[in-house]
């Protein structure tokens, strides 16, 4: 397990974002978000075309010559005021600034170039490419993640706790919280026992129900949930526990099991740091939902791959529309991100009947029709899911998302797997960890959910920008040799 630290409270021009690959939250001053954006904005597509088709030597003059435009770009727009919005309008206003100003850097920086004797620079069949299509994605980026980072910029307060115990909580419990670093701000307090002890509640908050509990796990700002250990939890109903497991693990909150130990401890170490002591069980080596280093990872990406795969949809498109009646595209409900539901888009690829009853696909499937079979067998009718990328339902990379009927031995794949509800901190993936292995298709037994399980887990738990790359570039050779997609 990690460590965790929390910091005091927000400043004013400040906010607090979570780390992915720790526990530590870092303070950020305000602006640096769209920063980082529009870096990303700027500097991944001539990174990818520079590790698609440059040597070694040129790979590491292209880069740092985008690394410096990147830089001089955005300090040129922080001149101009660019990051100092603070509503969603505001920061969308800004958008046409980002994009003056990194073509007034961009000129600059190549005419200084030539004039330096490195016209070599302007040789490279990408650098009008990058030049035109950039600003577009600096005004796409700032438009659609204006909201999210509004919605930062605006709630700068330092996240709450919940806590779950029996029928009492320790006195001291503030004081393991003080010696984790988490947040001194208690939202609630949820009491499984049907008379608690009321001596000990520390005027915190109590939440009624499951539901109750439910509700304020969707606060973005409930960071941790504690729950205190008592003798009698191991007799509580199993229902009970489930529920609570369930509601906690599809949300994206680090979880703690509190015990009081002030019988063991001499009263000099009780007096100081309490009798209650803090043990990690879910920590933030999970990824969750509120990454925003991959959802900008995802938009950036999503919006290059449309671009450049937005002939071959026309023409899968055209193709379905002519070969069968019916819609091009393919709606279907499918589980996302905590629990909920959304439409997941795909290219239609059997025969239109809406009045069937949902089925999996099967090996020679009388209802997939001919184009169908082959844009499943390449998988190219997953490509409208760049769509649901950018809206938000879905993620480049991340666990498959299900239809709510899938069912594994007659059971739903939530009851069948306990700790299936873990898939859902994050949101679904186009592919994933489990698909590059092999692990796609039906689901007829049991060892096939968990062996999907286990690699989405993996994923979730030793998740970076590298690994969805990687995942990314091992996607092709997979679908290409695939065996049991259809």
């Amino acid at each position: 397990m990690v460590e965790f630290h929390a910091s005091a409270n927000a400043a004013r021009g400040w906010f607090f974002v979570p780390s992915a690959s720790s526990g530590k939250r870092f303070l950020l001053p305000r602006g640096s978000l769209p920063c980082m954006a529009d870096f990303l904005a700027i500097f991944t597509l001539p990174l990818l075309e520079s590790l698609s088709c440059q040597n070694t030597e040129s790979l590491a003059k292209n880069l740092y010559f985008w690394s410096l435009l990147s830089l001089f770009s955005i300090l040129l727009t922080a001149s101009h005021k660019g990051y100092a919005a603070r509503s969603a309008d505001q920061i969308k206003a800004q958008a046409g600034l980002a994009a003056n100003c990194f073509l007034a850097t961009s000129l600059g920086m190549l005419t200084l170039a030539i004039i330096l004797g490195h016209p070599n620079i302007l040789n490279r069949h990408w650098v009008a490419f990058d030049l035109f299509v950039t600003p577009f994605l600096l005004i796409f980026a700032r438009t659609l993640l204006a909201p999210k980072f509004a919605a930062v910029a605006d709630h700068p307060e330092e996240p709450g706790t919940l806590v779950v115990c029996y029928n009492s909580c320790p006195q001291d419990l503030d004081k393991a919280f003080a010696a984790k670093n988490l947040p001194q701000q208690i939202k609630g307090t949820l009491y499984l026992a049907v008379s608690p002890d009321i001596q000990h509640r520390h005027d915190w908050p109590i939440l009624p129900d499951l539901a109750s509990l439910r509700a304020k796990l969707r606060d973005r700002t409930i960071r941790d949930v504690i729950f205190v250990y008592h003798p009698a939890l191991d007799g509580c109903k199993a229902n009970i526990n489930n529920a609570l497991w369930e509601e906690i693990l599809a949300y994206p909150a680090r979880v703690w099991l509190a015990f009081n130990v002030a019988s063991n401890l001499p009263g000099m170490l009780r007096e100081k740091s309490g009798g209650c002591r803090l043990i990690p069980i879910v920590t933030d080596e999970f990824l969750n939902s509120n990454n925003l280093r991959k959802r900008v990872f995802d938009i950036v990406m999503s919006s290059i791959l449309l671009l450049l795969a937005s002939p071959l949809m026309a023409i899968c498109a055209f193709a379905v529309c002519t070969t069968s009646s019916g819609p091009i595209m393919f709606r279907q409900l499918r589980t996302g991100v905590h629990g909920h539901q959304f439409e997941v888009l795909k290219f239609r690829t059997m025969i239109h009947d809406p009045g069937r009853s949902f089925a999996q696909a099967r090996r020679d499937d009388p209802r997939i029709t001919n184009i169908g079979r082959l844009l499943r067998r390449t998988s190219l009718d997953e490509l409208p899911q760049l769509i649901n990328v950018i809206r938000g339902d879905m993620s480049l990379v991340g666990p498959r998302p299900h239809a709510p009927e899938t069912q594994v031995e007659g059971m739903s794949f939530e009851s069948a797997l306990q700790l299936y509800q873990i898939r859902h901190r994050v949101k679904p993936g186009i592919t994933g960890l489990a698909q590059i292995r092999g692990l796609r298709g039906a689901t007829p037994a049991l060892q096939h959910l968990e062996q999907r399980l286990a690699s989405d887990l993996e994923y979730i738990q030793s998740w970076s920008i590298w690994l969805d790359l990687s995942i990314l570039v091992q996607t092709i050779p997979t679908v290409l040799m695939q065996t049991n997609a259809w």
